[in-house]
């Protein structure tokens, strides 16, 4: 819990932390993976479909894309996220374990801005690749083609993002700003 308390500090004071992504993490691939890392920024407002966020699940922390709302068992809205490398929905989350919300990565070195209207259509187009996949999962799974679909998902990911990220996403400098200690 202190690397939470660290973090919040971090973005009340400075406005925004970087977090390194852990080694091995491969829920983000093709978008980013271990070693990588982002720039987390409070979350201004209602995120929306697209967005890359931060947020608690269990002891550690995930950075998944967010694709829309739901409804909870108790009636109440509840976040639908999915990390872009894996061909399932995640957990339901509630609003207050988001952390905050991702402005930019850092992929091989260099970082690039997740924010502005291109970057916002790649968002929203991502968003609607995952969640079309998840239902393809669950219905390939349901017929033992689940492991096949999971590749396809992959595969297309593969192939397109590294066409497409560069022509959405503009380069920046390195922020100017550090982050708690650990990785997400």
């Amino acid at each position: 819990m202190l690397r939470d308390q660290a973090l919040q500090m971090m973005l009340s004071e400075r406005g925004a932390a970087i977090v390194v992504i852990t080694e091995g993490d491969t829920s983000m691939v093709p978008h980013f993976s271990g070693k990588d890392a982002v720039l987390a920024a409070p979350r201004a407002a209602r995120p929306r479909p697209g967005d890359l966020l931060l947020y608690r699940q269990g002891d550690y922390w995930v950075v998944h894309r967010f694709l829309g709302w739901t409804a909870a068992h108790d009636g109440g809205e509840v976040l639908r996220t999915r990390g872009d490398g894996r061909n399932v929905l995640d957990p339901r989350l509630v609003a207050k374990d988001v952390l905050a919300r991702v402005d930019a990565l850092r992929r091989g070195g260099a970082w690039y801005s997740l924010t502005g209207r291109p970057a916002g259509v790649y968002a929203r187009l991502m968003a609607w690749h995952d969640l079309f996949w998840a239902a393809v999962g669950v219905v390939g799974g349901k017929l033992g083609f689940g492991g096949m679909v999971a590749a396809l998902d992959l595969g297309v990911l593969r192939l397109v993002v590294p066409l497409a990220f560069p022509l959405f996403h503009r380069r920046i400098a390195p922020p100017a700003v550090s982050g708690p200690d650990g990785a997400v």
